[in-house]
């Protein structure tokens, strides 16, 4: 193949992965601001004043559910294209503005995807992808990681 064509196709193929990125990041900021042109910030102050008024605290009115972070994570993942770890994937969510309710970030995120094993596969020392997307190997190394260490549940990379 000539050289000057495989750049291209490489360069190709960064694109799409950022553009997926800038995507996920466009369906995430929809998803906790609504959508385009509308006003956002009496919203947020409701919900601040809601919290207040309870006596409870604004963290819990901003964090996702457990089941929408894993529909974002998998957004994430998706449009890295790679495994990512449970570290990557904190701060990529952080990145976008995502608030998780933990002190353990990492740990939590772990937990969730561990919980959605039918979703996201764990490439032991590679991180998290989704199962449609790990190869056969992957798939095989993850359930071999399970039989071998049971004991490593969420908190395994």
């Amino acid at each position: 193949m000539d050289h000057a064509y495989a750049n291209a196709l490489k360069r190709k193929e960064e694109i799409e992965r950022e553009l997926a990125m800038v995507n996920s990041f466009l369906d995430l900021y929809r998803h906790f601001n609504g959508p385009e042109g509308e006003q956002t910030e009496p919203r947020v102050q409701e919900s601040l004043d809601a919290a207040n008024n309870e006596g409870g605290t604004n963290q819990a009115a901003r964090s996702p559910k457990p089941s929408q972070i894993a529909d974002i994570v998998e957004r994430v993942i998706r449009g890295a294209g790679h495994p990512l770890t449970r570290s990557e994937i904190v701060s990529r969510l952080e990145s976008a503005g995502i608030h998780l309710n933990s002190e353990d970030k990492p740990r939590y995120v772990g937990t969730i995807l561990w919980r959605e094993k039918s979703r996201f596969t764990n490439i032991p020392g590679k991180g998290y992808i989704m199962a449609d997307m790990a190869t056969p190997y992957d798939a095989t190394s993850d359930m071999l990681a399970a039989t071998e260490h049971p004991d490593e549940g969420p908190d395994s990379d």
